[in-house]
Order: C-alpha cells, then structure tokens, then sequence
C-alpha cells in the first residue's frame, strides 16, 4: 500500500534577505591621468527590495595624496561625484575620503596610483553567427600584469515602418497633416555600457603580453551589427589585490548573472569605515590611468543575416490602420480622437485615381512605438553619434 502525505511548506527568508542594513557602495576609479575622476556612492537594499541600489547625495568626497594634496570631488546628481583631471603622479599614493551626512566617514587605503598601457588593437572575426571581439595589449615595461576591461557599444536600430507624414497643432484644437520632412523618427541610436567582469593577467607569461584575449561575442539575431556597430573599449591597470578584487566578482557574479545582483559570499574592501570599523563596504577601489580605443563594423563588409527589423513590438502588434477623409465635416475631429494621445502616428497616405490623377482619399496610421524608434524599446535617440562613420 503507497501512502501519500501532504504538508504545509513555510517560505524561508534568511535574516539577510530581510535586514536593511544600507551598507555604503563605493564605485569607480580615482583616473590619476588626462581624464575626470567618476566616484558613485549608493546604499544597498535588502535582498528582498525590488528596488535599486539609494544614491548616496550631499557628501564630503576627497582625494589625499601621502605628501598631503587634497582634491575635492563635487556632487553631480543621484549621487555621481566627479573631478576633472586630476593629473597624479604615477608610483605616488592616494587614498579617498568620505563624510556622509550623518557624519559617518570613509577612508580607502593608500592605492599606488598605475600607468595603464595603450590598447595595442582591437580585432573581430565573424564566427558562430556573430562577431567575436578580442582584444590585443601589452606593456613594454613589463610592470602592469594585471589588467581589466569594460567597453561601451552603440548600435543603430529602425522601427517598423517609416513615417512619411505628421500631425501638426495649428493654434486650434484640430490638426492638419504636413509632410515630414526633416525630422527623422525612424532611425534611432543606442548606447549601453558592458555588465560583465573581464580580466586578464600575464602573469604567467615571460613577457607583459596579453594576445587575442576574447572580450565579447555579439548574435548576429540581435539586430545590434544590422546597420553598423561600434565597440568603444576601456583598459584599466589593476594591483595584485584588486585582480584579485574582481576575480571573486566575477566568479559570484556568473553564478547570478549581473555585477549588482547579490553576492553569495563577502568581498573584502579595501574602503572601510573609521567610524565604525565593524560595518562593511561595498567596492573596491583603484588609481591608474585609462586608456581606450574604439572599432566600428560596418554592417555591409560581414558575410552575416541580420535582421533589418528588431522586436519589440512584433508585426502583429504593428497592423496598420486607416483614417478617411471623407466625409471632411468630422475629419479634423476624427483626427483629434485617433491622434490626440499620441499613442497613434501616421505612416503614408492612401491614393486612388481620380480624373487621371492620384487624390488622397485616406491616412494608414500604426501604433507609435512601430513608427516611432523613440517611442521603441530599447529606448534611443535619433541624433547621430559624432563618432558615427556614416553623417
């Protein structure tokens, strides 16, 4: 005889889920070179918040040298404190301040500030349906060993359908349709930054080398390299410690798939709190200068199918509709009712043959976010980059 038992199942919500302990989040790089120092301060939320990490606003932010500078860092917004180039002295000491408005401070240890090498190049191959990146460096000094990369790429995208004609407002509370004419809201641009941890180290090696090391793969069914792409890549040259830092990033970080999901293990700090030495920080942070270079690829030189159109939304959220004209005495109203929220663009008009000629008889107009690739996600703007091959 099989007996079949039932019992109640009690959700389990470790303490630290639900502690909300605000702890401080200490990201970026004092840039010890030709370029701004970015510093963002945030307070984490428990595990179980939806909600994003809380900016840091209205403190004290510093950078000390061991021979006794000081360089203030100003709020920018949302708790983003900057500097413009601080111009260090490379094998010289800095460390970074902080006072919080709840008089709390921060100190991070003294970091050698790092001379990053050049990017010697940057290489694709076309493999797997996609594009491999890899990128090549090395220091002729043999002194940095340890490097990072992050990399920020743009890629144009178009919406589903191209709109030839516009509502315009004419003082009074109908509209009249105009040609379009300049204003472009079919093509559109995006940018996004990398969310992965990626090193390298020549540590191994009889010279400061780092050769072909793949950086990232993009899907050709991505819709990204469908009209051109460009990958703008960012080095940075690491101590022993930090490698070590984001090595243990990276390995938590590929077990949850984001850099700020919850980390399942402590990660040492080399920031810490002198008003109360008990309480952890979150980051770790470096001094060295940047380096970078960017690649674009051309869409029309890869042997790839991509798609010319990208969802969301799909082609049968996309129907097209139409607006008559006749009869005229409620056409400016229809308009006001189908167009007023903006949430509906005209596409083209309708023609038939009247007395041997074309005669407008009707408007197709589509849902915005399929005519407007402003209104489409993921979200963009139709300015051309000024880095953009093609003006």
């Amino acid at each position: 005889m099989i007996m079949i038992t039932e019992s109640c199942k009690k959700p389990y919500s470790p303490l630290i889920i639900a502690a909300d302990n605000g702890y401080l989040v200490v990201e970026g790089l004092i840039n010890s070179g030709q370029d701004s120092t970015f510093i963002k301060l945030s307070r984490t939320v428990k595990l179980s918040s939806k909600s994003a990490l809380k900016p840091e606003l209205n403190a004290l932010v510093t950078v000390e040298s061991d021979q006794g500078n000081t360089y203030t860092l100003l709020e920018d917004s949302n708790g983003l404190y900057s500097a413009p180039p601080l111009n260090l002295t490379a094998g010289a000491r800095y460390r970074l301040r902080i006072k919080t408005v709840n008089n709390k401070e921060y100190l991070s240890d003294y970091i050698g500030a790092k001379t990053t090498p050049g990017i010697d190049s940057i290489t694709y191959k076309v493999q797997n349906n996609g594009v491999q990146f890899y990128v090549n460096t090395h220091d002729p000094k043999n002194s940095t060993i340890y490097y990072r990369w992050d990399f920020n790429e743009t890629w144009k995208y178009v919406s589903f359908y191209r709109s030839f004609f516009k509502l315009d407002s004419n003082g009074y509370p109908t509209f009249r349709v105009n040609y379009r004419t300049s204003d472009n809201i079919y093509e559109c641009y995006r940018s996004d930054n990398s969310h992965q941890v990626l090193l390298g180290s020549s540590a191994k090696l009889g010279r400061d080398v780092i050769n072909m090391y793949p950086i990232d793969f993009i899907n050709a069914q991505s819709g990204k390299i469908s009209f051109g792409y460009s990958f703008l890549l960012r080095e940075y040259a690491l101590t022993a410690d930090a490698f070590s830092y984001w090595q243990n990033l990276k390995k938590n970080t590929e077990q949850l798939g984001s850099v700020f999901d919850a980390q399942p293990s402590s990660l040492p700090s080399n920031v810490h709190c002198t008003s109360n030495p008990d309480e952890p920080v979150v980051g770790y942070l470096g001094v060295s200068t940047v380096t970078s270079k960017r690649i674009f690829v051309d869409h029309i030189n890869i042997n790839l199918f991509t798609p010319a159109y990208l969802e969301p939304p799909d082609a049968g959220a996309c129907l097209r509709k139409l607006i008559y004209i006749n009869p005229q005495e409620s056409f400016h109203d229809r308009l006001n009712k189908t167009f007023g929220e903006g949430d509906s663009t005209l596409i083209e008009p309708l023609y038939v043959l009247g007395n041997n000629a074309p005669l407008v008889v009707g408007y197709y107009y589509a849902p915005t976010e399929c005519v407007d690739c402003r209104t489409k996600t993921p979200f963009g703007t139709p300015a051309i980059p000024a880095y953009w091959p093609y003006q």
